[in-house]
């Protein structure tokens, strides 16, 4: 019986252990470096039941083979890489969009007059062709007529102002400051005549390659006095994904999607633009693969700890019945005849209460205080062996429990 009790509460203390993600970001991505590390702070701090460690990789194509190898369980990759190997998406983290920006008194109108013209290109990474590249091709225009140059974001204006660009291409989130910001140094530099190159026929051209996508970037985007842009455009851009593959259990995935949804919020208001992050569609049809835990959490069928480890549970609760009139006599002892057991059940049982009941963080801050006092008093009687082990193993369960609880319920106040 008690080899029973030693494995359920193996398994127990497995089940509750934190889960691990490893995710690979490369290094030219800032933005979603800083994002996760500030998610993995946040939920090192909720005592959350997931851990995430970023490792930086030289570049996408570098994170993706960490990811193949085994070495990570995620990578952070745009969606044309995303499709690749067997990358299963698990939160589409932004859409990025490729903004043309000319003056109105320049020779860039639109898309045809890219042929010898300079575009200065300012974006976070290394330059290619991923986005253009299609545009051109589409239009019957030879790559090598157009010429891309490096513009870094302060460098925009005077780029602009001495003509040795003809138009300035950003890439990023349409919603982004840094995005607004390069707008605004454009505009500067043309005495506000600026106008922004609408691909007409961006639709066509995501038909044809399905990592691209058609996004309409709505007027006054930018902001300023007049709106920027004026009317609605359309334009091209793609994803920049977190990807997994089917080596992770679907379950430990669909509770790391939770709990990046329950401080995505947070994240946001740290880092603008953060809160981005969504679950993709299940439904709707994609040439992008999906991970079955993703699937999982959307449609609500997620397991919890009960209904893993249901069949361990109820071997550990019939052990534990057998060993509870031993341990009733034995509390009996320790209390030289007092009925009261020095486990305060009672006040754990109020705490599971006063936890669920919590309105405000004050109220959860006093339940914590109350818990580690509580804490620290078993763990005295049980250090100086005054308490058996199985009520201590019991006490730590509750302990875990009413810990996760409060960490759940902190997030939730927060969101």
């Amino acid at each position: 019986m008690l080899a029973a009790l030693a494995v359920a509460l193996g398994v127990v203390h497995l089940a509750l252990r934190p889960n691990e993600f490893k995710v690979a970001i490369p290094s030219a991505d800032t933005v979603d470096q800083r994002v996760f590390g500030l998610a993995a702070e946040a939920l090192r701090t909720q005592r959350a039941p997931v851990r995430i460690e970023v490792v930086t990789a030289d570049n996408a194509k570098a994170a993706l083979d960490l990811l193949e190898s085994g070495k990570v369980k995620l990578a952070v990759v745009r969606s044309d890489l995303a499709m690749l190997g067997k990358a299963h998406t698990v939160l589409v983290m932004r859409r990025e969009a490729a903004v043309l920006i000319a003056p109105k008194a320049g020779k860039l109108k639109k898309v045809n007059d890219l042929p010898n013209a300079t575009i200065g290109v300012t974006r976070e990474g290394a330059l290619d062709g991923g986005l253009i590249g299609p545009v051109l091709d589409y239009y019957g225009i030879a790559r090598d007529k157009a010429k891309f140059m490096p513009v870094g974001a302060d460098d925009v204006a005077t780029a602009l102002r001495q003509k040795k660009v003809d138009g300035i291409l950003v890439v990023g989130a349409v919603t982004a400051k840094q995005v607004s910001d390069i707008v605004s140094e454009a505009a500067k530099a043309s005495k506000g005549a600026i106008e922004f190159i609408d691909i007409e026929e961006a639709d066509a051209i995501a038909k044809r390659i399905p990592a691209l996508e058609s996004i309409e970037v709505e007027q006054g985007t930018f902001g300023g006095r007049p709106p920027r842009p004026a009317d609605s455009f359309n334009t091209l851009g793609f994803s920049v994904r977190l990807v997994g593959t089917p080596k992770t259990e679907s379950d430990d995935m669909a509770e790391l999607v939770r709990q990046l949804y329950l401080i995505r919020q947070n994240v946001n208001a740290a880092i603008p633009g953060a809160g981005l992050m969504e679950a993709p569609d299940v439904d709707e049809a994609t040439p992008f693969l999906i991970h079955p835990g993703v699937r999982a959490y959307v449609n609500g069928d997620q397991h919890n700890l009960f209904d893993r480890y249901s069949d361990w549970i109820y071997f550990g609760a019939f052990a534990l019945s057998g060993l509870g009139s031993v341990a009733a006599g034995f509390f009996g002892w320790l209390g030289g005849g007092n009925a009261t057991p020095r486990v305060p059940v009672q006040q754990v049982q109020t705490l599971f209460d006063t936890v669920r009941d919590a309105k405000t963080r004050e109220e959860l801050d006093a339940a914590e205080r109350e818990a580690d006092a509580m804490f620290r008093s078993v763990f005295s009687e049980g250090a100086a062996g005054k308490l058996p082990d199985g009520a201590l193993a019991s006490f730590g369960m509750a302990m875990n429990e009413l810990r996760s609880r409060i960490a759940a319920r902190r997030a939730n106040l927060a969101g």
